[in-house]
């Protein structure tokens, strides 16, 4: 919370009167006007509890007045009080007397203290009420009572007249007690109370008080009794609040002393700097001159209690008579009989289907010597934070040990499945591996058969997922600078990768793609959006082909006054290129250029017939680097005896898909090019 405060003056402050006359008493009040917010600095509104304290210095715990007035703020989280307003008498006279500094203190819905602020001269006019008395007493009580007039006395006309007082109460002084609070009797009399003050403590029916505040006595509060915090928390630590302590005394017979033990309930802070700040309810303990430490007993926020370290309950020691004995058990597997027992008898429980480990209808499952049973079907269902099925195995070799084992019998054209898994959740999975040992978390392998797929992915959905992700066969995600989404490979000559689409990109890559090997392609461009119209247009340029591993290099340069120009390339030129070509063509003007010395360290020289000439320049290189050397491109070559017949674009000489090239690596492309996939395997609900 916070708080912006503003003291203002009561007008009817000024003790001082100028009129003579009886008038009504000054009300010890001061204005207090404020602004309250919340932890967020959004303002508060509607009625709220505020606790108000003065203080005698900034940082002092223990405060010289304070009081909780429940104020009402309006839209804006403004609202004024009246200081002294829950006390029929206001502020205490005394409060202001001293020539000291007082701090104003304020809590708001309980929260913690905001900073303290200083007060100003103005509520120290209050002191201006004391002008009124005398050492805190009427005038009155000063006044000597008139002496008897005998009526038969007759006075001297030189006497000096004797007026009685009008309507004096006679009161007296004397035989006061020392530090004792005055008050007036039944007789209107000022005798002792049995408030005492010390000076530095305060003790009520004890004149003696050992702290602040001391009731000898019992007391009855009609009103919130506050602890407040020791000081506002901070960003690094919580403040817990003022403690509660209960004191006994026990006798220690080997010092012969007598031991105060303390016990002390305090609020303390949790989740101090958090979002969900809150506190606790404590009990410490602490024995003689030892500070109290925690107990490990505390309530929290919501009532639960923890407790102490140890902490047992103990059965009850009484006795007491039994009259009746039953058993109860479910009647769909066991029968019961004999209950209840009054007397004497004999209670028996049955099974309906005794446990085994076989598969029995009804049965309650019991594992084998080795931990085995046998189940048709094992169905669970998942919760929000529970698995559907959980096992461990610790052969490291035999996959047939594993904790759950999928056999598909199917032989032949058949399809089947040997471990299906199916989830409904839109974040959920049919089936989840976890390896916490650096292998894989799950691991497809074909068998010793002649074909097969590790691994298969396949999607029939239709639209994107609450996840992010669209109806893919398969998605990889990699969280490691040094993995990938998806790693491809083949140990032998097949291929690493194969991507087909039915009309959309076999592959769409979002980001820079290396490639570090040839680049085969039937043709090349680049796209983009189209410059002048990028909303609806897009812009294609063809990749420049050559039959060699051709570069090309090209830029202006101006003769001088010889009309010679030197054209430096960068260091690495010649290491990179060989076999080089030129072309010039002269700009602004006829001249005539030529190349007058051939590319040599790097560098060529043009010569123009005439002074600065503007000359733009080309220069083409066959690559001839370790890599280059080693794997030069063919133009022509001869396919490999199983392409033989067969085309890369067969639609485009009139032959079916299946004599693609691709299809007879990858049978299946001739299917997805036709649209005429096989039925895919089902789940035991009868759901692809």
């Amino acid at each position: 919370m916070s708080v912006i405060v503003g003291l203002l003056l009561c007008p009817f402050l000024n003790a001082q009167q100028a009129d003579p006359q009886p008038k009504s008493i000054v009300p010890r009040l001061v204005n207090f006007s404020g602004k309250a917010r919340d932890e967020q600095g959004k303002p508060l509104t509607g009625i709220i509890s505020i606790s108000f304290a003065i203080y005698k210095d900034q940082f002092e715990d223990n405060p010289l007045w304070m009081e909780t007035q429940n104020a009402t703020v309006d839209a804006e989280g403004n609202y004024t009080v009246q200081l002294g307003a829950t006390d029929p008498d206001g502020l205490p006279p005394d409060l202001f007397s001293a020539a000291e500094a007082r701090w104003l203190g304020v809590r708001v819905n309980g929260a913690g203290e905001q900073s303290r602020v200083l007060l100003l001269s103005v509520p120290y006019a209050l002191k201006a009420a004391d002008a009124q008395t005398l050492g805190g007493l009427p005038p009155s009580a000063f006044l000597l009572a008139a002496p008897t007039v005998p009526a038969n006395t007759i006075s001297s006309s030189n006497a000096t007249p004797q007026f009685a007082p009008a309507a004096t109460t006679p009161v007296t002084t004397s035989g006061g007690t020392t530090n004792a609070l005055a008050k007036y009797d039944a007789g209107s009399d000022i005798v002792s109370s049995q408030v005492f003050d010390t000076g530095t403590n305060v003790g009520i029916g004890t004149s003696t008080p050992g702290s602040k505040l001391e009731v000898a006595g019992a007391a009855t509060i009609r009103g919130p009794l506050v602890l407040a915090t020791t000081s506002s928390a901070t960003g690094t630590a919580g403040k817990v609040s003022q403690p509660q302590k209960f004191n006994a005394s026990s006798f220690n017979s080997s010092t012969s002393t007598a031991i105060t033990q303390t016990f002390q309930w305090q609020a303390e802070p949790t989740g101090n700097n958090t979002a969900t700040p809150s506190a606790a309810l404590s009990l410490l303990f602490g024995s003689g001159g030892a500070a109290p430490a925690e107990t490990g007993l505390s309530i929290s926020n919501k009532g639960i209690i923890r407790f102490a370290t140890g902490q047992t309950f103990p059965a009850g020691t009484g006795s007491g008579t039994v009259s009746s004995v039953g058993l109860s058990a479910p009647a769909t597997d066991f029968s019961v009989s004999g209950s209840p027992v009054t007397s004497k008898g004999t209670l028996n429980l049955q099974w309906l289907v005794p446990p085994t480990d076989q598969n029995v209808a009804n049965a309650i499952v019991k594992r084998d010597a080795f931990g085995n049973f046998n189940a048709a079907t094992i169905s669970a269902t998942i919760g929000m934070n529970s698995a559907q099925f959980s096992a461990t195995n610790s052969n490291p070799v035999n996959f047939f040990l594993s904790p759950v084992v999928g056999v598909n019998n199917s032989s032949g054209d058949v399809e089947g499945i040997g471990v299906a898994g199916v989830s409904d959740a839109q974040r959920g999975a049919g089936v989840f591996g976890r390896n916490n040992g650096g292998g894989p978390a799950v691991l497809g392998e074909t068998g010793t058969g002649t074909s097969g797929q590790g691994v298969r992915g396949e999607s029939f959905a239709t639209e994107n997922s609450a996840n992010g992700f669209g109806p893919d066969g398969v998605d990889g995600i990699s969280n490691s600078p040094l993995g990938s989404g998806v790693a491809a490979m083949n140990t032998t000559n097949g291929d690493g990768l194969f991507a087909q689409s039915n009309g959309g990109f076999a592959a769409f890559f979002l980001g820079d793609v290396d490639v570090d090997g040839n680049l085969s392609k039937a043709g090349g461009s680049f796209k983009i959006d189209h410059p002048l119209d990028p909303a609806n247009k897009y812009l294609f340029h063809s990749f420049v082909e050559s039959p060699d591993m051709m570069n090309v290099y090209n830029g202006n340069v101006v003769t001088d006054a010889q009309g010679r120009a030197v054209v430096q390339m960068p260091d690495w030129f010649e290491a990179l290129n060989r076999d080089f070509r030129y072309q010039l063509t002269t700009i602004g003007q006829f001249a005539q250029a030529m190349v007058s010395s051939k590319m040599a360290n790097n560098s060529f020289t043009i010569q123009t017939d005439k002074p600065n000439v503007e000359v733009s320049w080309q220069v083409t290189g066959i690559r001839h680097d370790a890599w280059a050397e080693a794997n030069r491109i063919p133009v022509e070559q001869m396919k490999a005896g199983k392409e033989r017949g067969l085309y890369l674009h067969p639609e485009l000489f009139g032959a079916p898909a299946e004599k693609s090239i691709v299809a007879s690596r990858h049978p299946i492309s001739a299917e997805v090019k036709k649209g005429d996939l096989r039925a895919r395997p089902t789940t035991s609900r009868g759901q692809r």
